[in-house]
Order: structure tokens, then sequence, then C-alpha cells
């Protein structure tokens, strides 16, 4: 009895083992599941366009261009004329140059003294080049010109004239000494004659005026008419305009693509 009670606890505890094997088993440690890594994708900033900043006008750039050109023309003009002379004009600088025509329109005799025409108030100098085409309409005698080396005022102030006369036959320029608006003080080359100038009306006349300190070379289309001198010098520096004088009738003066070099240092 007791035997068979041992055997029966023997079996009982047999199949509790037996049991409980089999649970720890059913329990076994989950494989391992592989857990990919996403990366996370970082957006890449979207691209803002760069502007191209806009170039601001420059007007002191633009006006120093236009000058630089400006001058490169007229030192075309002096290099036709002038090359192989003596006159320092590539030592010189463009000093004034017209940018609108200039007239002078008379109706009847001008009596003593000729209608005087200023260019420009802050233009002055000494020794110089002076050129200007002219146009000339008349009924009767007409003189065009220009005025250099003048004191202040142009109507009264001492002041060297160069004339060039149209009556037809008669071709004929001068350089005088004038004060006090008709007083004339002395002439510097006294009436010369030049068949360079075309008397024909409504002709157009190109006048180049070179002053280097008392001498005076003037041209006229191109032709030299020679060199004349002022030993008493005068003036030797001064201001600038145009001048016109009509013995009777109507008459103009018209002056264009004119312009000074300056020879001063």
């Amino acid at each position: 009895m007791k035997r068979s009670m041992y055997l029966y606890i023997f079996i009982l505890l047999a199949l509790m083992t037996a049991c409980g094997g089999s649970q720890a088993l059913a329990t076994a440690a989950p494989v391992p599941t592989n857990t990919l890594e996403q990366p996370t994708m970082t957006l890449a900033p979207t691209a803002t366009p760069t502007v191209e900043p806009t170039s601001t006008p420059d007007a002191a750039a633009t006006a120093a261009a236009q000058s630089t050109q400006a001058a490169s023309t007229v030192f075309s003009e002096l290099d036709n004329l002038l090359s192989g002379s003596e006159v320092p004009y590539q030592e010189g600088h463009l000093a004034w140059q017209q940018t609108k025509p200039y007239a002078i329109n008379l109706q009847g005799p001008s009596g003593s003294a000729a209608t005087i025409l200023e260019i420009n108030k802050d233009l002055t100098a000494g020794n110089f080049i002076f050129k200007s085409d002219v146009t000339w309409e008349a009924t009767g005698w007409m003189y065009c010109g220009a005025v250099f080396r003048s004191e202040p005022n142009l109507k009264e102030g001492k002041q060297y004239q160069f004339y060039f006369l149209r009556l037809s036959g008669l071709p004929v320029w001068f350089i005088d000494v004038f004060e006090n608006g008709s007083n004339r003080v002395t002439s510097i080359t006294k009436e010369q004659s030049s068949k360079a100038i075309n008397m024909d009306n409504s002709a157009t006349n190109q006048f180049v005026l070179v002053a280097e300190d008392e001498k005076f070379t003037v041209y006229f289309n191109g032709v030299r008419q020679g060199r004349f001198f002022d030993n008493g010098k005068q003036r030797m520096e001064g201001a600038f305009g145009f001048f016109a004088w009509q013995e009777s009738g109507k008459g103009s003066c018209k002056y264009e693509n004119s312009w000074v070099w300056s020879l001063d240092k």
C-alpha cells in the first residue's frame, strides 16, 4: 500500500515535470525581427534665384565719355590742319565746344559798333586754337567774326576783334584791337585779302585762329593766311564771343561746329 502510494506520487511528479518542460519549450524566446532603419530624408533648401543688381546710370561717367569722344574728334581735325606745323596742339586740351547754332540777325545799318554775342561766360584763355563754320546772308556789306582775349565786358572792354568781310569781289579779313565798344586802338594785321574766302551769299566759310602769346596765325577753309604779331602784347588772356556788323539792309551770321582748344599749360 505504501509502495503503491509512492509509485503514484512518482508518476504524478513525472507528469508534472513533463508538462513543465513542454511549457518551457512553448515559451521559447521570440526570434528577433530585423528592424530596417529608414533614414530620415532631409530636404535640401529650395534654391532662391539671385536677382542681378540693376546698374545705376553714372551721369559723371557718361559726361566724361562724351567729353573724351568730343576731344578725340577735335584732335582729328587739328591733325588734318596742323600736322607738321609749329603749333603744339598735341599738348593742348578741349576747353569748349558748341552744342547748338548761334546766330546774329541784323536789320539796317549797324552804326559804329558791332553786335557781340557772348558764347560762354566761363570760357577764358590766353593761348588757344579757335574754330568756327560761319554762314552769312546779306543784301549788302556784311562783316562776320569773333572776339577773343576780351575784358569781361564784351561790349566795352578792351579786346581783339577778328573780321572777315562779305562783299563780292573784295574778300577781306583783319585783326584789330578795340576798346570802349567802337574805339579802334590799333590794327594787328591791317586789311588782308584772301581768295580762300567764299564770297557767295549763303556761303559757309571756316576760320581757324591760332593765338600763341603775341603771335596770331589765321586759316580760312584750311588755307593758311600767314602769321602776324602784336609786339605790344596788349591783351594776353580773356573772354570769347561772336560778332556781326551790317552796312545796310538785312543780314545774318550763323556760327556752327565751333570749339576752342586751349594751349595754356
